[in-house]
Protein backbone atom coordinates (compact mmCIF):
# COMPACT_ATOMS: atom_id res chain seq x y z
CA UNK A 1 0.00 0.00 0.00
CA UNK A 2 0.98 3.40 -0.62
CA UNK A 3 2.16 5.35 2.61
CA UNK A 4 -0.76 7.52 4.36
CA UNK A 5 1.08 10.57 3.71
CA UNK A 6 1.78 10.34 -0.25
CA UNK A 7 -1.81 9.43 -0.61
CA UNK A 8 -2.92 12.88 1.45
CA UNK A 9 -0.52 15.16 -0.25
CA UNK A 10 -2.11 13.90 -3.95
CA UNK A 11 -5.53 15.09 -2.33
CA UNK A 12 -4.51 17.93 -0.78
CA UNK A 13 -2.64 19.06 -4.07
CA UNK A 14 -5.73 18.08 -6.05
CA UNK A 15 -4.39 15.11 -8.07
CA UNK A 16 -6.65 12.24 -8.54
CA UNK A 17 -6.48 8.88 -7.12
CA UNK A 18 -7.25 5.86 -9.28
CA UNK A 19 -9.10 3.02 -7.43
CA UNK A 20 -10.13 -0.36 -8.80
CA UNK A 21 -12.80 -2.20 -7.36
CA UNK A 22 -11.95 -6.22 -7.25
CA UNK A 23 -11.25 -9.11 -10.10
CA UNK A 24 -14.94 -10.69 -9.96
CA UNK A 25 -16.77 -7.38 -9.13
CA UNK A 26 -17.48 -4.63 -10.75
CA UNK A 27 -13.65 -4.45 -12.44
CA UNK A 28 -14.46 -0.93 -12.72
CA UNK A 29 -11.82 1.96 -11.99
CA UNK A 30 -13.04 5.20 -10.64
CA UNK A 31 -11.29 8.31 -10.61
CA UNK A 32 -11.47 9.96 -6.94
CA UNK A 33 -10.69 13.80 -6.27
CA UNK A 34 -10.80 15.07 -2.28
CA UNK A 35 -13.78 17.04 -2.54
CA UNK A 36 -12.53 19.66 -0.40
CA UNK A 37 -10.02 21.06 -3.33
CA UNK A 38 -12.38 20.07 -6.17
CA UNK A 39 -13.16 22.59 -9.02
CA UNK A 40 -14.50 23.31 -12.65
CA UNK A 41 -11.44 21.93 -13.97
CA UNK A 42 -11.06 18.72 -11.92
CA UNK A 43 -14.84 18.66 -13.22
CA UNK A 44 -14.10 18.61 -16.60
CA UNK A 45 -10.92 16.32 -16.01
CA UNK A 46 -13.20 13.89 -14.43
CA UNK A 47 -16.13 14.22 -17.55
CA UNK A 48 -12.96 14.12 -20.27
CA UNK A 49 -10.65 11.83 -18.44
CA UNK A 50 -13.17 9.45 -16.53
CA UNK A 51 -16.44 9.67 -18.50
CA UNK A 52 -18.59 8.06 -15.99
CA UNK A 53 -21.46 9.43 -13.86
CA UNK A 54 -19.75 12.10 -11.44
CA UNK A 55 -20.57 11.70 -7.87
CA UNK A 56 -19.96 13.18 -4.54
CA UNK A 57 -19.92 10.37 -1.93
CA UNK A 58 -19.77 10.66 1.55
CA UNK A 59 -20.52 8.47 4.96
CA UNK A 60 -23.70 6.87 6.11
CA UNK A 61 -23.34 8.51 9.49
CA UNK A 62 -23.17 12.22 7.82
CA UNK A 63 -26.16 11.34 5.76
CA UNK A 64 -28.12 10.48 8.96
CA UNK A 65 -27.16 13.65 10.52
CA UNK A 66 -28.53 15.61 7.64
CA UNK A 67 -31.79 12.94 7.37
CA UNK A 68 -30.57 11.72 4.13
CA UNK A 69 -31.71 8.13 3.34
CA UNK A 70 -30.73 5.72 0.16
CA UNK A 71 -32.37 5.75 -2.66
CA UNK A 72 -33.32 2.27 -2.54
CA UNK A 73 -35.42 2.59 1.02
CA UNK A 74 -37.18 5.58 -0.18
CA UNK A 75 -38.15 3.53 -3.36
CA UNK A 76 -39.27 0.36 -1.42
CA UNK A 77 -41.66 3.20 0.80
CA UNK A 78 -43.68 4.32 -2.95
CA UNK A 79 -45.18 3.19 -5.37
CA UNK A 80 -42.15 2.44 -7.69
CA UNK A 81 -40.79 -0.33 -5.08
CA UNK A 82 -41.15 -3.23 -7.51
CA UNK A 83 -38.08 -1.52 -9.38
CA UNK A 84 -35.97 -2.12 -6.49
CA UNK A 85 -33.30 -4.83 -7.77
CA UNK A 86 -30.16 -5.83 -6.93
CA UNK A 87 -27.53 -4.78 -9.94
CA UNK A 88 -25.40 -8.10 -11.37
CA UNK A 89 -22.78 -7.51 -8.81
CA UNK A 90 -25.31 -8.28 -6.05
CA UNK A 91 -24.40 -5.36 -3.83
CA UNK A 92 -27.49 -2.49 -2.67
CA UNK A 93 -26.50 0.61 -4.20
CA UNK A 94 -25.22 3.81 -2.71
CA UNK A 95 -27.28 6.31 -4.49
CA UNK A 96 -29.24 8.82 -1.82
CA UNK A 97 -30.71 12.01 -3.24
CA UNK A 98 -29.67 14.16 -6.32
CA UNK A 99 -29.27 17.69 -5.76
CA UNK A 100 -28.01 21.27 -6.89
CA UNK A 101 -27.04 24.15 -5.28
CA UNK A 102 -29.43 27.51 -5.19
CA UNK A 103 -26.39 29.50 -6.80
CA UNK A 104 -26.09 27.44 -9.61
CA UNK A 105 -27.34 28.32 -12.55
CA UNK A 106 -28.59 25.24 -14.73
CA UNK A 107 -26.55 22.53 -12.71
CA UNK A 108 -24.93 20.54 -15.08
CA UNK A 109 -22.10 23.04 -15.90
CA UNK A 110 -18.43 22.29 -15.13
CA UNK A 111 -18.68 25.23 -13.25
CA UNK A 112 -22.21 25.00 -11.74
CA UNK A 113 -21.21 21.01 -10.83
CA UNK A 114 -17.81 22.04 -8.71
CA UNK A 115 -20.38 24.54 -7.18
CA UNK A 116 -22.42 22.18 -5.31
CA UNK A 117 -19.49 19.83 -4.42
CA UNK A 118 -17.55 21.98 -2.83
CA UNK A 119 -20.69 23.69 -0.81
CA UNK A 120 -21.69 19.69 -0.10
CA UNK A 121 -18.29 19.39 1.25
CA UNK A 122 -18.72 22.53 3.72
CA UNK A 123 -22.15 21.14 5.15
CA UNK A 124 -20.03 18.07 5.86
CA UNK A 125 -17.02 19.57 7.50
CA UNK A 126 -19.64 21.78 9.44
CA UNK A 127 -21.52 18.83 10.92
CA UNK A 128 -18.41 17.97 13.37
CA UNK A 129 -18.44 21.64 14.79
CA UNK A 130 -22.01 22.72 14.45
CA UNK A 131 -24.50 20.01 13.34
CA UNK A 132 -27.68 22.05 13.85
CA UNK A 133 -26.57 24.73 11.60
CA UNK A 134 -24.97 22.74 9.00
CA UNK A 135 -28.01 20.41 8.85
CA UNK A 136 -30.39 24.04 8.42
CA UNK A 137 -27.47 25.38 5.27
CA UNK A 138 -28.15 21.88 3.78
CA UNK A 139 -32.24 22.39 3.73
CA UNK A 140 -31.56 26.44 2.96
CA UNK A 141 -28.69 25.97 -0.10
CA UNK A 142 -29.36 23.09 -2.21
CA UNK A 143 -32.65 21.51 -4.02
CA UNK A 144 -33.63 18.77 -5.43
CA UNK A 145 -33.70 16.82 -7.99
CA UNK A 146 -30.48 18.20 -9.30
CA UNK A 147 -27.33 17.42 -11.37
CA UNK A 148 -25.17 16.18 -7.90
CA UNK A 149 -26.03 12.57 -7.24
CA UNK A 150 -25.11 12.28 -2.72
CA UNK A 151 -23.90 8.68 -2.46
CA UNK A 152 -23.56 7.42 1.08
CA UNK A 153 -21.08 4.78 2.49
CA UNK A 154 -23.04 1.84 3.50
CA UNK A 155 -19.71 0.75 5.30
CA UNK A 156 -16.84 -1.27 4.65
CA UNK A 157 -17.63 -4.46 6.06
CA UNK A 158 -21.20 -4.45 4.47
CA UNK A 159 -20.11 -3.14 0.56
CA UNK A 160 -17.43 -3.09 -1.07
CA UNK A 161 -18.44 -0.35 -3.31
CA UNK A 162 -15.92 2.31 -5.07
CA UNK A 163 -18.50 4.66 -2.23
CA UNK A 164 -16.83 2.81 0.42
CA UNK A 165 -13.44 2.81 -1.30
CA UNK A 166 -13.07 6.19 -1.25
CA UNK A 167 -14.59 7.91 1.73
CA UNK A 168 -12.56 4.90 3.55
CA UNK A 169 -9.55 5.96 1.95
CA UNK A 170 -10.15 9.61 2.62
CA UNK A 171 -10.80 8.69 6.41
CA UNK A 172 -7.64 6.37 6.23
CA UNK A 173 -5.42 9.14 5.50
CA UNK A 174 -6.79 11.77 7.72
CA UNK A 175 -9.25 13.46 5.58
CA UNK A 176 -13.15 14.27 5.73
CA UNK A 177 -15.38 11.18 4.06
CA UNK A 178 -15.67 13.84 1.50
CA UNK A 179 -15.07 12.70 -2.09
CA UNK A 180 -16.17 13.27 -5.49
CA UNK A 181 -16.00 9.84 -8.40
CA UNK A 182 -16.66 8.84 -12.01
CA UNK A 183 -16.10 5.47 -13.45
CA UNK A 184 -13.22 5.64 -15.90
CA UNK A 185 -14.73 4.21 -19.42
CA UNK A 186 -13.52 3.35 -22.91
CA UNK A 187 -15.32 2.91 -26.00
CA UNK A 188 -18.55 0.98 -25.50
CA UNK A 189 -17.09 -0.32 -21.58
CA UNK A 190 -15.57 0.32 -18.93
CA UNK A 191 -11.44 1.21 -18.86
CA UNK A 192 -9.54 -2.13 -18.50
CA UNK A 193 -7.69 -3.02 -15.20
CA UNK A 194 -4.62 -2.71 -18.08
CA UNK A 195 -5.09 0.17 -19.69
CA UNK A 196 -5.46 1.90 -16.23
CA UNK A 197 -2.28 0.94 -15.20
CA UNK A 198 -1.09 2.16 -18.43
CA UNK A 199 -2.83 5.29 -17.88
CA UNK A 200 -1.86 5.91 -14.02
CA UNK A 201 2.13 4.86 -14.94
CA UNK A 202 1.89 7.99 -18.36
CA UNK A 203 0.09 10.09 -15.94
CA UNK A 204 1.79 9.92 -12.81
CA UNK A 205 -1.37 9.24 -10.57
CA UNK A 206 -1.55 6.74 -7.74
CA UNK A 207 -3.80 3.51 -8.71
CA UNK A 208 -4.92 1.65 -5.51
CA UNK A 209 -6.34 -1.34 -6.07
CA UNK A 210 -9.43 -2.35 -3.37
CA UNK A 211 -7.82 -5.03 -1.76
CA UNK A 212 -4.91 -2.55 -0.57
CA UNK A 213 -7.52 -0.55 1.09
CA UNK A 214 -9.09 -3.43 3.16
CA UNK A 215 -5.67 -5.01 4.09
CA UNK A 216 -5.43 -1.95 5.83
CA UNK A 217 -8.54 -0.95 7.34
CA UNK A 218 -9.88 -4.97 8.29
CA UNK A 219 -8.13 -6.49 10.47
Amino acid sequence: MISKEEIRKNLEDGLPILIYDFDGREEETDMMFYAGVIDWKKIYILRKEAGGLICYATGNEEGKKLGLKFQTDILLNSEYRQLVKLPQYGDKPAFSLWVNHVNTRTGISDNDRALTILKLHEVISELKENEKDAVKRFYTEFYAPGHVPILLSRGIGERHGHTELATTLAEYVGLERSVVIAEMLDEGKSLSKEKVTQYARNMGFLLIEGKEILKEVIV
